[in-house]
């Protein structure tokens, strides 16, 4: 079997001369599975044309690695594991072997939420107005997911985003509890939300979902000074067309520029397609847009809040803290009062009784 490095070797071999995009492997010390990913190099031309080639990871690795480690360090943000720098070994760039500089990450080993829903093409285009009519037009037996999966993707990536818009996350171990974990955060916009973002592992031990988490960091900005109130930046321009389903009306009305607000909005319009099969449509207002979700009959705590998520104006949406807030009591009261949230065995729920149960399987008394 090919070796990527010592500690890590490909799941399938045959895949190593694809590593452009990203492997399977395997660490040889427990087995486990991850994704290697590529680091490229960047090729820049000076004014005569003449090229440079610069090993990014020479480049950025040592100043830069022990950061973006610390920023990635979220249940619910894919996690950087391992950086694998090749380049600078001894000996000739050969032996650095058919990988080269690579990142180890997490394997999200369930798929993505884009696999769960409709395709993007599927949906008409911006300008077809007889298209969204008829996808848009009351329909009982429109495509939906199970709200319990609303939920879970609901509260996980609101957890992510509370964590890079304000650098507060959850007390490990202690519900309830949040606490900035950085005082000299700077506000992360990622500025690319929507369902081919947010990904899920394989249940581990009888839950109902696995882990749900935001990753493809590839747009994000650093915005804002340490604790800033205002944190914007513009879209990104050559953003492809199942992306822009979820900009929100500021961003394709180019009325305001991207903002915490903007990735509230796009989360909720993820959540809003898992509800209907389909993106907010643009023809039709907004009180028309968020009586959709009454098709198929989905608890009014949970479209209450994918309706404040979805607000046309910025300023009118809620901040991210309260979202987190909202969402967890609201969830608590659904599991409480329905058939289908109480047949719902969550993260949480393995957690307490993995802590309650001792090595031996007994429960400690």
């Amino acid at each position: 079997m090919t070796l990527i490095h010592p500690r890590y070797v490909p799941r399938d071999p045959s895949e190593a001369q694809h590593i452009a995009s990203s492997v399977q492997v395997i660490r040889t010390s427990d087995n486990a599975s991850f994704l290697a990913s590529k680091i490229p190099n960047v090729v820049t031309k000076d004014a005569k044309k003449q090229t440079t080639t610069t090993r990014l990871a020479s480049a950025i690795l040592p100043t830069a690695s022990v950061p973006v480690s610390l920023i990635l360090n979220h249940a619910n943000i894919i996690s950087l594991v391992d950086i694998i720098q090749t380049s600078n070994l001894p000996g000739p760039t050969s032996e650095a072997g058919l990988f080269g500089d690579i990142t180890i990450w997490e394997d999200m080993d369930a798929g993505s939420l884009a696999y769960l829903l409709p395709t993007p093409e599927s949906h008409p285009d911006f300008t077809d107005e007889k298209g969204w009519h008829l996808l848009a037009a009351q329909n009982f037996h429109r495509f939906s997911l199970p709200e319990s999966l609303c939920w879970h993707v609901l509260r996980s990536i609101s957890r992510a985003l509370l964590w890079l818009h304000h650098g507060v996350k959850e007390t490990e171990g202690i519900r309830g509890e949040w606490l900035r974990h950085d005082n000299d955060w700077h506000t992360i916009l990622i500025r690319d939300l929507g369902p081919s973002q947010i990904w899920f592992k394989k249940q581990k031990g009888g839950e109902t979902y696995g882990e749900c988490k935001l990753g493809g960091f590839q747009w994000a900005k650093v915005c804002g000074g340490v604790g800033g109130v205002v944190a914007s930046t513009q879209r990104k321009e050559d953003a492809s067309r199942e992306k822009m389903f979820y900009w929100p009306p500021e961003i394709y009305r180019h009325t305001h520029s991207w903002t915490r607000a903007s990735e509230i909005w796009a989360l909720g319009a993820t959540v809003y397609t898992m509800m209907t099969g389909m993106p907010p449509p643009r023809f039709y207002n907004y009180e028309w847009q968020i009586s959709r979700m009454t098709d198929k009959g989905f608890s009014k705590p949970l479209r209450d809040i994918v309706a404040e998520m979805l607000r046309p104006h910025p300023n009118d949406r809620m901040q991210t803290l309260v979202l987190v807030n909202r969402a967890d009591d609201a969830w608590e009261g659904w599991r409480a009062t329905t058939e289908e949230g109480a047949h719902l065995v969550d993260l949480v729920d393995k957690a307490v009784l993995r802590s309650a149960i001792g090595t031996g399987g007994g429960l400690i008394l």
